[in-house]
């Protein structure tokens, strides 16, 4: 079971990844799944941050450690959406 929904959720990203990048898809299918691919991200990203603050109150290095770590998701997601979405403008 644990392998099913690995597979269709890892079948669902990866689709909706390759289908936002794909420039033969008309604007108002792509521009949606970017849509959904970056709110999953903010998402993600957000719960990180979240953890390292609630974290911190517990133990200080490991909620540093756990914040950083989210920011550093945050710088490189950054660069990776507009090195593949903002390249051609």
């Amino acid at each position: 079971m644990e392998y099913l929904f690995e597979f269709l959720f890892e079948l669902v990203f990866e689709g909706t990844l390759e289908a936002s990048k794909n420039k033969k898809l008309p604007k108002y299918v792509r521009y949606p799944l970017i849509v959904l691919i970056v709110l999953f991200f903010t998402i993600v990203i957000g719960l990180i941050l979240l953890i390292g603050i609630i974290t911190l109150k517990a133990n200080v290095l490991v909620g540093l450690f756990i914040i950083i770590l989210g920011l550093l998701f945050l710088v490189l997601s950054i660069q990776k959406f507009k090195k593949i979405y903002l390249k051609n403008k």
